[in-house]
Protein backbone atom coordinates (compact mmCIF):
# COMPACT_ATOMS: atom_id res chain seq x y z
CA UNK A 1 0.00 0.00 0.00
CA UNK A 2 1.43 3.63 -1.00
CA UNK A 3 1.58 5.00 2.69
CA UNK A 4 -0.25 7.97 1.53
CA UNK A 5 2.63 9.34 -0.61
CA UNK A 6 0.50 11.66 -2.95
CA UNK A 7 -1.10 13.43 0.62
CA UNK A 8 2.45 13.71 1.76
CA UNK A 9 3.63 15.82 -1.09
CA UNK A 10 0.07 17.86 -1.00
CA UNK A 11 1.11 18.90 2.60
CA UNK A 12 4.95 19.63 2.23
CA UNK A 13 3.19 22.02 -0.57
CA UNK A 14 0.63 23.33 1.99
CA UNK A 15 2.84 23.92 5.06
CA UNK A 16 5.97 25.16 2.91
CA UNK A 17 7.00 28.64 4.63
CA UNK A 18 5.59 32.19 2.95
CA UNK A 19 7.20 34.97 2.92
CA UNK A 20 4.64 36.99 4.47
CA UNK A 21 4.32 34.43 7.83
CA UNK A 22 5.36 35.92 11.25
CA UNK A 23 8.39 34.79 12.53
CA UNK A 24 10.50 35.33 15.84
CA UNK A 25 13.91 36.58 15.74
CA UNK A 26 16.69 34.24 17.18
CA UNK A 27 17.90 35.57 20.55
CA UNK A 28 21.00 33.62 21.46
CA UNK A 29 20.83 29.82 21.02
CA UNK A 30 17.13 29.81 20.47
CA UNK A 31 15.85 29.32 17.07
CA UNK A 32 13.26 31.00 15.45
CA UNK A 33 10.13 28.91 14.81
CA UNK A 34 10.47 29.26 10.72
CA UNK A 35 13.61 28.21 11.35
CA UNK A 36 12.64 25.16 13.45
CA UNK A 37 9.97 24.46 11.20
CA UNK A 38 12.09 24.56 7.98
CA UNK A 39 14.32 22.25 9.73
CA UNK A 40 11.68 19.64 10.64
CA UNK A 41 10.23 20.01 7.51
CA UNK A 42 14.07 18.98 5.88
CA UNK A 43 13.92 15.95 8.57
CA UNK A 44 10.46 15.00 7.10
CA UNK A 45 11.64 14.95 3.04
CA UNK A 46 14.46 12.91 3.74
CA UNK A 47 12.24 10.53 5.50
CA UNK A 48 14.00 11.11 8.88
CA UNK A 49 10.89 11.22 10.91
CA UNK A 50 12.79 10.40 14.56
CA UNK A 51 14.44 13.78 13.89
CA UNK A 52 11.42 15.24 12.28
CA UNK A 53 9.10 14.64 15.47
CA UNK A 54 11.78 16.03 17.90
CA UNK A 55 12.00 19.34 15.92
CA UNK A 56 8.80 19.81 15.47
CA UNK A 57 8.34 19.48 19.50
CA UNK A 58 10.74 22.40 20.21
CA UNK A 59 9.41 24.33 18.22
CA UNK A 60 5.75 23.63 20.06
CA UNK A 61 7.70 23.91 23.37
CA UNK A 62 9.85 27.48 22.51
CA UNK A 63 7.62 29.23 20.78
CA UNK A 64 3.98 27.92 21.65
CA UNK A 65 1.95 31.01 20.35
CA UNK A 66 3.70 31.23 17.25
CA UNK A 67 1.66 30.44 13.76
CA UNK A 68 4.17 27.66 12.85
CA UNK A 69 3.52 25.82 16.85
CA UNK A 70 0.08 24.18 15.21
CA UNK A 71 1.21 23.44 11.92
CA UNK A 72 4.02 21.29 14.04
CA UNK A 73 1.95 19.31 15.44
CA UNK A 74 0.02 17.88 12.04
CA UNK A 75 3.53 17.48 10.44
CA UNK A 76 4.66 16.00 13.77
CA UNK A 77 1.52 13.49 13.94
CA UNK A 78 2.23 13.11 10.17
CA UNK A 79 5.58 12.09 11.28
CA UNK A 80 4.48 9.39 13.44
CA UNK A 81 2.43 7.57 11.13
CA UNK A 82 4.84 7.51 8.60
CA UNK A 83 7.24 5.88 11.45
CA UNK A 84 4.38 3.32 12.54
CA UNK A 85 4.33 4.95 15.83
CA UNK A 86 0.28 4.63 14.84
CA UNK A 87 -0.59 5.62 19.05
CA UNK A 88 1.79 8.16 19.23
CA UNK A 89 0.51 9.85 15.92
CA UNK A 90 -3.43 9.05 17.10
CA UNK A 91 -2.29 11.07 20.41
CA UNK A 92 -0.51 13.83 18.80
CA UNK A 93 -3.61 14.56 15.99
CA UNK A 94 -5.94 14.37 18.33
CA UNK A 95 -4.24 17.04 20.55
CA UNK A 96 -4.26 19.35 17.24
CA UNK A 97 -7.61 18.65 16.78
CA UNK A 98 -8.57 19.59 20.14
CA UNK A 99 -6.53 22.62 19.98
CA UNK A 100 -7.08 24.09 16.14
CA UNK A 101 -10.89 23.42 15.83
CA UNK A 102 -10.96 25.99 13.14
CA UNK A 103 -7.58 25.08 11.72
CA UNK A 104 -8.66 24.47 7.69
CA UNK A 105 -6.50 21.18 8.07
CA UNK A 106 -9.21 19.46 10.72
CA UNK A 107 -10.49 17.03 8.02
CA UNK A 108 -6.54 15.90 6.59
CA UNK A 109 -5.48 15.03 10.35
CA UNK A 110 -8.94 13.53 11.29
CA UNK A 111 -8.31 11.29 8.22
CA UNK A 112 -5.17 10.51 9.42
CA UNK A 113 -6.05 9.58 12.94
CA UNK A 114 -8.63 7.17 11.51
CA UNK A 115 -6.07 5.84 8.82
CA UNK A 116 -3.70 4.97 11.73
CA UNK A 117 -6.65 2.66 12.71
CA UNK A 118 -7.68 1.83 9.56
CA UNK A 119 -3.97 0.64 8.34
CA UNK A 120 -3.90 -1.75 11.77
CA UNK A 121 -6.81 -3.54 10.90
CA UNK A 122 -6.27 -7.60 12.18
CA UNK A 123 -6.89 -10.45 10.27
CA UNK A 124 -10.86 -11.21 10.81
CA UNK A 125 -9.97 -14.18 12.99
CA UNK A 126 -8.71 -11.39 15.79
CA UNK A 127 -10.48 -8.84 17.89
CA UNK A 128 -11.65 -5.90 15.70
CA UNK A 129 -11.49 -3.09 18.07
CA UNK A 130 -8.98 -1.04 15.80
CA UNK A 131 -11.09 -2.01 13.03
CA UNK A 132 -13.97 -0.37 15.20
CA UNK A 133 -12.13 2.66 16.21
CA UNK A 134 -11.32 3.34 12.46
CA UNK A 135 -15.05 2.99 11.48
CA UNK A 136 -16.29 5.46 14.48
CA UNK A 137 -13.24 8.13 13.37
CA UNK A 138 -14.49 8.47 10.19
CA UNK A 139 -17.94 8.11 10.71
CA UNK A 140 -17.23 11.63 12.81
CA UNK A 141 -15.01 12.91 9.48
CA UNK A 142 -17.78 12.49 7.48
CA UNK A 143 -21.08 14.07 9.59
CA UNK A 144 -18.28 17.24 10.50
CA UNK A 145 -17.06 17.56 7.10
CA UNK A 146 -19.33 15.67 4.44
CA UNK A 147 -18.50 17.55 1.64
CA UNK A 148 -14.59 17.08 2.39
CA UNK A 149 -12.61 15.46 -0.36
CA UNK A 150 -11.41 13.18 2.84
CA UNK A 151 -14.96 12.21 3.74
CA UNK A 152 -14.88 10.50 0.29
CA UNK A 153 -12.17 8.56 0.93
CA UNK A 154 -13.03 7.60 4.58
CA UNK A 155 -16.53 6.32 2.74
CA UNK A 156 -14.48 3.89 0.58
CA UNK A 157 -12.70 2.77 3.37
CA UNK A 158 -15.72 2.16 5.14
CA UNK A 159 -17.50 0.32 2.83
CA UNK A 160 -13.71 -1.60 3.30
CA UNK A 161 -13.99 -2.21 6.69
CA UNK A 162 -18.05 -3.27 6.74
CA UNK A 163 -17.12 -6.23 4.51
CA UNK A 164 -13.92 -6.78 6.80
CA UNK A 165 -16.24 -7.37 9.98
CA UNK A 166 -18.94 -8.91 8.07
CA UNK A 167 -16.04 -11.48 6.72
CA UNK A 168 -15.33 -12.10 10.62
CA UNK A 169 -19.29 -12.62 11.40
CA UNK A 170 -19.17 -15.47 8.89
CA UNK A 171 -15.93 -16.65 9.86
CA UNK A 172 -17.53 -17.36 13.75
CA UNK A 173 -21.33 -18.23 12.02
CA UNK A 174 -19.64 -21.14 10.20
CA UNK A 175 -17.58 -22.53 13.00
CA UNK A 176 -20.98 -23.19 15.39
CA UNK A 177 -22.64 -24.08 12.09
CA UNK A 178 -19.72 -27.07 11.77
CA UNK A 179 -20.20 -27.70 15.27
CA UNK A 180 -24.34 -28.58 15.01
CA UNK A 181 -24.67 -25.23 17.09
CA UNK A 182 -27.18 -24.16 14.20
CA UNK A 183 -28.83 -21.72 16.07
CA UNK A 184 -25.77 -19.76 17.32
CA UNK A 185 -24.78 -19.65 13.73
CA UNK A 186 -28.19 -18.32 12.73
CA UNK A 187 -27.60 -15.02 14.92
CA UNK A 188 -24.66 -14.45 13.57
CA UNK A 189 -25.49 -14.62 10.35
CA UNK A 190 -28.52 -12.46 10.47
CA UNK A 191 -26.41 -10.20 11.80
CA UNK A 192 -24.50 -9.65 8.71
CA UNK A 193 -27.78 -9.50 6.56
CA UNK A 194 -28.98 -6.52 8.98
CA UNK A 195 -25.99 -4.65 10.38
CA UNK A 196 -23.89 -5.38 6.86
CA UNK A 197 -26.32 -4.56 4.28
CA UNK A 198 -23.76 -3.28 1.69
CA UNK A 199 -20.98 -6.22 2.40
CA UNK A 200 -20.05 -8.46 -0.50
CA UNK A 201 -21.19 -11.11 1.95
CA UNK A 202 -24.81 -10.66 2.28
CA UNK A 203 -25.46 -13.62 -0.29
CA UNK A 204 -23.36 -16.11 1.52
CA UNK A 205 -24.91 -15.10 5.13
CA UNK A 206 -28.56 -15.78 3.37
CA UNK A 207 -27.38 -19.01 1.81
CA UNK A 208 -25.71 -20.10 5.46
CA UNK A 209 -29.23 -19.25 6.57
CA UNK A 210 -30.90 -21.49 4.05
CA UNK A 211 -28.43 -24.48 5.17
CA UNK A 212 -28.96 -23.97 9.06
CA UNK A 213 -32.90 -23.75 8.52
CA UNK A 214 -32.95 -26.32 6.57
CA UNK A 215 -30.71 -29.09 9.29
CA UNK A 216 -33.03 -27.93 11.51
CA UNK A 217 -35.86 -28.66 9.68
CA UNK A 218 -37.50 -25.78 9.17
CA UNK A 219 -38.37 -25.57 5.02
CA UNK A 220 -40.66 -22.69 5.56
CA UNK A 221 -37.95 -20.22 6.81
CA UNK A 222 -35.27 -22.23 3.96
CA UNK A 223 -37.41 -21.68 1.06
CA UNK A 224 -38.55 -17.66 2.19
CA UNK A 225 -34.78 -17.06 2.75
CA UNK A 226 -34.17 -18.68 -0.62
CA UNK A 227 -36.79 -16.92 -2.56
CA UNK A 228 -35.09 -13.65 -1.26
CA UNK A 229 -31.49 -14.94 -2.27
CA UNK A 230 -33.14 -15.13 -6.05
CA UNK A 231 -34.59 -11.77 -5.66
CA UNK A 232 -31.71 -10.37 -4.60
CA UNK A 233 -28.81 -11.88 -6.22
CA UNK A 234 -29.73 -13.91 -9.15
CA UNK A 235 -26.29 -14.04 -10.64
CA UNK A 236 -25.15 -15.13 -7.91
CA UNK A 237 -23.10 -18.88 -7.30
CA UNK A 238 -25.16 -19.22 -3.93
CA UNK A 239 -28.44 -19.36 -5.96
CA UNK A 240 -28.28 -22.75 -7.73
CA UNK A 241 -26.31 -23.98 -4.02
CA UNK A 242 -29.61 -22.92 -2.75
CA UNK A 243 -31.82 -24.39 -4.56
CA UNK A 244 -30.80 -28.08 -4.43
CA UNK A 245 -31.31 -27.71 -1.09
CA UNK A 246 -35.02 -26.66 -0.96
CA UNK A 247 -36.11 -27.59 -4.43
CA UNK A 248 -36.95 -31.13 -2.59
CA UNK A 249 -39.56 -29.65 -0.22
CA UNK A 250 -43.31 -29.79 -1.38
CA UNK A 251 -43.76 -26.63 -0.39
CA UNK A 252 -41.51 -24.64 -2.61
CA UNK A 253 -43.88 -23.98 -5.53
CA UNK A 254 -46.80 -23.11 -3.36
CA UNK A 255 -44.37 -20.75 -1.40
CA UNK A 256 -45.50 -17.03 -1.83
CA UNK A 257 -44.47 -13.43 -0.78
CA UNK A 258 -45.34 -10.29 -1.48
CA UNK A 259 -41.86 -8.55 -0.19
CA UNK A 260 -38.32 -9.65 -1.10
CA UNK A 261 -36.27 -6.34 -1.77
CA UNK A 262 -33.60 -6.43 0.75
CA UNK A 263 -33.67 -2.85 0.37
CA UNK A 264 -37.16 -2.77 1.49
CA UNK A 265 -37.17 -5.83 4.25
CA UNK A 266 -37.27 -4.75 7.51
CA UNK A 267 -35.39 -6.48 10.63
CA UNK A 268 -38.55 -8.24 11.81
CA UNK A 269 -39.06 -9.68 8.68
CA UNK A 270 -35.79 -11.82 9.74
CA UNK A 271 -37.35 -13.03 13.09
CA UNK A 272 -38.06 -16.64 11.61
CA UNK A 273 -37.66 -18.13 14.92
Amino acid sequence: MLRLLLVFSLLLTMFSCSSTSKTSVNAGNIKSDIALYKEGMKYLKAKDFENAVEVFTELEIVHPYSNFSSKSQLMSGFAQYMSNEYEEAILTLTKFIELNPDHESIPYAMYLKAYSYYERKPAVNFDQRTSEKAIEEFKELINKFPKSKYSKKARLHLNNLNNHLAAREIEIAKFYQSQGFYLAGVKRYKKVVLDFKKSTHIPEAIFRLIECYTSLGLSKQAIYLYKILEYNFKKTEWVEEAKRLVLKNANFIKFKKEELDLKKLKAEDFDLM
